[in-house]
């Protein structure tokens, strides 16, 4: 049977219709590279279509349209008609780029073919609201996407405005679709006005249908398209000629080569899909770029410095360990909160990790995101006020509050505004910037109340690590000094201080027997050369002898006791060196030795050990290198 196959354009309705320009303007002009959104808009698309097993394979293929090129034009052409301006006759040359976004594992376009067809009850109308419907409602529960306005951008990547979709469906009876479709302007053909949208396929009656199953199968080996093995199914949506954008803006600009514009999407897969490749089940998605068959290597998220933070506070997230977004009203619970601290790093150049980097400067921002885990933004915080340190977090939306945030997004789903939404819609969004601030400012710049005895070494580090160390509890052996409530001393200026007060009034034996070494302050983390160390400060007092003091750093384990082995494999803390107040070299290993004098304090670095809880310590050491009696 000879199927009449070409392009059908659309009339507009005496009721009134959606013009073309209108569609593609939905997108609005997002800050993102084009090809940022695609991936961002083509992601969401497929997990939304997942199958209830396994993985959704999802990849991007380039290619030039080369020798195949005589078919291609022997297929599409002729264009809509010459009114319409379309300038697919033009862009179809082999050095057209093919540009083929590609789902596996997925559900496919299904349903009705025509917009005015109910859906079975066992159906969705896929196949109807990417091809042929606009703005309408998600049927998805809890999906990444909310409206169709952003498949938008597959138009717009075309230089001739046009798409082929190919698509195979699940189910009992799978059914393979084969259309293509094309936004223009509306025009006019006499007094006849036109939308300009266009539908190529299979030339019905009133409109065009797709090509179906046999014939579908046909016409895509024939243009070369990737096809669907016996029990696969999914979408292919293949931008023609696709304008891959600039590698640089202003008078420097110069097109994308294919392995420039399949480096900068994969950059864009690592930056916005990272919670996706690895999922708490067997649901996450497998990446892949191609350009001319050749495979880009992407390196798993977790391997990136700039991402692995991201990741780890994500599966805190997912453990239920996040802090949770509480509120007095319902949606009570609106999500959960984590954050890992980590030293200030330089940027890491590689080109498939730099090419798409969506941040400047340290790491200070937050990961926000739905249920569904797809990265809507990075939201900044306050920078560290430590330089040598930096931070990424991660906020996940609960289900209850799901529905808010989705209200809240553009077209292309990377902001949350709050702007136009009402009651609690509007509560959930606008306070959580004032919770996300809170929570960072909590463990970046902590208000801390003066330390006692009891928590001693519980202050400065556990608030701005408590993230970093699960237990949050950094410990500190020995008493303090009863005439320095503070436990700071006041020698914080890093100063020399002579004896004065009561230490003056006492005798040299009595001044060196009373005062014993110890640790003042708040243990902390400090980063020098991008290497991180555990940091305590110990005071000295005045003696008129020479005093030997050894510093020690013990992991604890629960109960609070001193761990006496470790794990197979695992790092042990140690004390690496220590540095006077007054400025001189470092001194390494664990001893200090100071001759008779005034009173010091002394700087004691430990390496740093992950995922540890630690507690410093100090004993003098007597003349004959035993310890004295404490």
């Amino acid at each position: 049977m000879t199927i009449e196959t070409g392009w059908w354009s659309q009339r507009f309705a005496p009721e009134g219709s959606v013009a073309a320009e209108g569609i593609v303007k939905q997108l609005g002009r997002p800050e993102m590279d084009p090809l940022t959104v695609l991936v961002r808009e083509a992601a969401q698309n497929s997990w939304d279509a997942r199958r209830e097993d396994g993985p959704v394979d999802f990849g991007i293929n380039l290619r030039r349209l080369g020798a195949l090129t005589a078919r291609w034009r022997e297929t599409l052409l002729p264009p809509p008609a010459a009114d319409s301006q379309s300038t697919l006759d033009a862009v179809l040359s082999e050095d057209s780029v093919l540009l083929v976004v590609s789902d596996r594992n997925t559900v496919g376009l299904g349903g009705p073919i025509r917009a005015g067809t109910r859906p079975d009850a066992d159906e969705k109308a896929d196949f109807v609201q990417f091809m042929r419907n606009v703005g309408e409602p998600r049927d998805q529960e809890f999906g990444g996407g909310t409206y169709g306005f952003g498949k938008g951008i597959f138009y717009r990547l075309s230089r001739a405005g046009a798409i082929l979709v190919d698509t195979r469906t699940s189910g009992a009876m799978p059914s393979r679709r084969l259309m293509g479709a094309a936004l223009g302007e509306s025009y006019y053909v006499r007094d006849q006005r036109y939308t300009g949208r266009h539908w190529w396929g299979a030339i019905g009656d009133t409109v065009a249908d797709p090509l179906l199953d046999q014939h579908a199968e046909t016409v895509g080996h024939v243009l070369g398209l990737p096809g669907f093995g016996e029990a696969e199914s999914g979408t292919d949506i293949v931008i023609i000629a696709a304008d891959l954008g600039s590698v640089l803006g202003g008078q420097d600009s110069s097109t994308r080569t294919l392995d420039q514009a399949a480096e900068y999407l994969g950059s864009s897969i690592l930056w916005h899909l990272w919670p996706k490749f690895k999922a708490a089940d067997d649901r996450y998605m497998r990446f892949r770029v191609t350009v001319e068959g050749q495979e880009v290597e992407l390196p798993s998220p977790e391997e990136i410095d700039e991402l692995r933070g991201f990741v780890e506070a994500l599966g805190d997230v997912r453990s239920g360990f996040g802090v949770p977004y509480a509120r007095t009203v319902a949606p009570k619970h609106a999500g959960s909160f984590s954050l890992k601290l980590l030293p200030a790093k330089r940027p890491d150049v590689q080109p498939i990790v730099d090419a798409a980097r969506p941040l400047t400067g340290s790491l200070h921002h937050v990961a926000r995101m739905r249920t569904p885990e797809l990265v809507v933004d990075y939201f900044p915080t306050a920078v560290h006020p430590d330089a040598r340190l930096a931070y990424c977090a991660v906020f996940k939306a609960s289900l209850d509050a799901d529905a808010a945030f989705a209200l809240s997004e553009p077209p292309t789903h990377d902001a949350w505004i709050a702007r136009g939404l009402r009651g609690a819609n509007l509560g959930v969004v606008q306070g959580l910037t004032r919770f996300l601030h809170r929570e960072v400012a909590e463990v970046i710049a902590p208000k801390t109340a003066p330390p006692t005895e009891a928590s001693r070494g519980m202050g400065e580090l556990s608030a701005r690590l408590g993230i970093l160390i699960p237990t949050s509890d950094v410990q500190q052996e020995g008493r303090t000094d009863p005439s320095n409530r503070s436990g700071h001393g006041d020698n914080r200026s890093g100063r020399r201080r002579s004896g004065s007060g009561s230490d003056a009034t006492r005798g040299s034996g009595q001044r060196n027997a009373a005062r014993k070494p110890r640790i003042v302050g708040a243990p902390r983390l400090e980063v020098h050369d991008e290497v991180p160390y555990f940091v305590a400060t110990v005071d000295i007092p005045a003696s008129d002898v020479e005093r030997r003091v050894r510093a020690f750093v013990d992991v604890v384990v629960e109960g609070g006791k001193a761990e006496d082995e470790p794990p197979e494999g695992a790092s042990i803390p140690q004390i690496v060196g220590s540095q006077s107040d007054c400025g001189a070299d470092p001194i390494p290993g664990s001893i200090i030795t100071v001759g008779p004098g005034d009173r010091t304090e002394w700087t004691v670095y430990a390496s740093y050990v992950e995922d540890a809880v630690v507690r410093f310590r100090v004993s003098e050491l007597a003349s004959d290198g035993g310890r004295h009696a404490q």
